[in-house]
């Protein structure tokens, strides 16, 4: 049995040396537990969002230096990041304001394009695919065209009823203008953030719950009739938006057939709370569908705070993980806003540098090691058998997850967010291994056959 920890610390780089066995339990020392079963389901991978401003800084680099940042987050060999998020149209982090249709009452849409994407966007996401070809693309509208909505704006507004049916073929025609192009869409979300409209500053549109299921039902009913195999998420907003979630599965027994998964932001709420909805629903699937580090809210080191919600996401059965902009400038631009996300990766706009986030370095332990079908364990600590040494400060424990690869290796996620140093002890392949979590640390440890 070859056993690796590998470890980033406050010096910001990853290290790696092999653990060795220790001769039993020792005293005093906190003990990681595991469930004997792995939970439901198999995890389908790890993603970011290529936003129109991602795929805009892009552009802006040699093609030699472009494609080797892309290798860098896609291949095996780097972070094996194999799920990608797309906007149907403009976002907040486009470069421009503009639908695929912004032709008034044009119902038969008849001046449908999405030519503007041929630019920079299309080029840069069939880059990605050369790279990973197994990628699990999915793709979330900010808003329908202006004149389906009050208002008459991309910019806020409401959702119309009477041009669900419309907008239907709407994004139908965004999935087969895709696949001329070579880009298959595997999943769709309904509506990015439905309850929220920023206060008009950026693409958004708020929708009814009720004409937001009806709407879901409308478009599954489509994609079924032409034959296209594309799956719909509903939701696509804050985990504390569970409540309304389970209003509209009730009151709407159709809406369960139509939909395959729910999709959460991580804003407001905590994935513990994605529990309520799988008990009552346990055939969906929910994936993590967005979240990103803050520019100048300790961005290069916050890795413990991304370990951790990647740790307790996996721990309460999300199927993807996904964050926010790949790549986004040293103001987190360009963008509709302003806003102030900053991406996966910056990269200066005068210099050319590149910087990393420190969600990059928290993916860099669990998407280089946990891999698209692995099972997850529950895991945490425990100081049960040695009360004495239970101090004050004993509920700082770490946060643990746990992983078992279709490889056959086997993968255990320790995240200590404190500034004081953890002492565990892991029973595992009939050994116990002794790991030493340093503070405000992320070690990712490695069983794998000689």
């Amino acid at each position: 049995m070859k056993v690796t920890q590998f470890e980033t610390t406050q010096n910001f780089f990853m290290r790696s040396y092999p653990l060795q066995p220790t001769g039993g339990r020792m005293c005093g020392v906190d003990v990681i537990n595991t469930a004997e079963t792995p939970n439901d389901g198999n995890f389908g991978g790890f993603g970011v969002a290529v936003t129109g401003s991602s795929c805009y800084n892009l552009n802006l680099m040699s093609p030699e230096d472009r494609n080797a940042f892309l290798k860098s987050i896609y291949s095996e060999d780097g972070l094996g990041l194999s799920v990608c998020r797309l906007s149907i149209g403009s976002s907040d982090y486009s470069a421009e304001l503009y639908t695929y249709d912004d032709v008034e009452s044009d119902t038969a849409l008849e001046h449908f394009s999405v030519e503007r994407d041929d630019g920079y966007i299309v080029p840069v996401i069939n880059e990605i695919l050369s790279i990973r070809p197994d990628m699990y693309v999915f793709a979330s509208p900010w808003s329908p065209p202006g004149w389906m909505k009050t208002g008459g704006s991309i910019c806020g507004g409401f959702m119309r009823e009477e041009f669900i049916n419309c907008y239907a073929d709407y994004i139908i025609r965004f999935i087969e203008e895709y696949a001329k192009r070579g880009i298959k869409v595997d999943a769709l979300t309904a509506q990015n953030e439905p309850e929220t409209d920023q206060c008009g500053k950026m693409p958004t549109c708020i929708w009814h719950p009720d004409i937001e299921a009806k709407f879901i039902i409308a478009l599954k009913k489509k994609l079924v009739s032409r034959g296209i195999d594309v799956k719909v998420w509903m939701h696509d907003h804050n985990f504390s938006g569970w409540p309304k979630v389970l209003w509209q599965l009730g009151k709407y027994p159709e809406l369960a057939k139509s939909c395959d998964g729910v999709a959460f932001h991580y804003y407001e709420g905590a994935p513990e709370d994605t529990d309520n909805v799988m008990r009552e629903y346990p055939s969906l699937e929910w994936h993590f569908t967005e979240g990103g580090p803050r520019l100048y809210d300790n961005y290069a080191a916050d890795w413990c705070k991304w370990s951790t919600i990647l740790s307790r996401s996996l721990k309460h059965g999300c199927t993807t993980f996904t964050g926010w902009n790949l790549m986004l400038d040293e103001v987190g631009g360009p963008n509709i806003g302003p806003f102030f996300c900053g991406g996966l990766a910056t990269r200066n706009s005068v210099s050319g540098e590149l910087s990393y986030s420190g969600q990059y370095r928290a993916f860099c332990h669990y998407s280089k090691y946990i891999k698209r079908g692995a099972r997850i364990y529950n895991a945490d600590t425990s100081r049960k058998a040695n009360s004495l040494f239970s101090f004050a400060d004993s509920a700082k424990f770490a946060e643990v997850c746990a992983a078992s690869n279709p490889d056959g290796t086997f993968v255990l996620i320790v995240t200590n967010p404190n500034g004081e140093k953890r002492q565990l002890q892991y029973y595992g392949f009939g050994k116990w291994w002794y790991i030493e979590a340093l503070p405000n640390s992320v070690s990712t440890i490695v069983f794998e056959n000689d």
